[in-house]
């Protein structure tokens, strides 16, 4: 059994390695493939039943984590890189499935109430050529 905790988000170190991004609560990535429609009607039978087609179009891989705002050095340079637009190389990890790697821009969003504490909300989309590397 996988634990939902351990799909983890890493920023790269510049020397190689990647330090966790610490997420609390709530994670997920998302692999969108985008369908195009290339349906046509039979040319010798115009009229007759189209049957859809499609091909794949643009692929999308998308990251968020919720939970509660943990400041560290790491969460430091994450939020530099949504301030100052930067696109780092991260690394996300899915248990059971592997390991996928790529440039991200990244946003994040705080909040929070009177009584809680402070909460943040990250979103990552890869850009560019990305790497996978399934688990063995």
């Amino acid at each position: 059994m996988a634990l939902g905790r351990t799909l983890t988000l890493a920023r790269s170190d510049g020397a190689g390695g990647f330090d966790l991004v610490c997420i609390t609560e709530q994670r997920s990535l998302e692999i969108n493939n985008e369908e195009i429609d290339i349906t046509k009607p039979a040319c010798l039978d115009p009229g007759s039943k189209l049957v859809l087609a499609l091909m794949y179009g643009i692929q999308s891989v998308r990251f968020n984590g919720q939970g509660a705002f943990v400041s560290s050095a790491t969460m430091k340079k994450v939020t530099a890189d949504v301030v100052n637009q930067v696109v780092q190389t991260y690394q996300v990890s899915v248990p059971g499935v592997g390991t996928f790697e790529g440039d991200m821009l990244v946003s994040m969003t705080f909040s929070g109430d009177k009584t809680n504490e402070l909460q943040s909300d990250i979103r990552c989309a890869m850009s560019g050529v990305l790497t996978f590397v399934a688990e063995a």
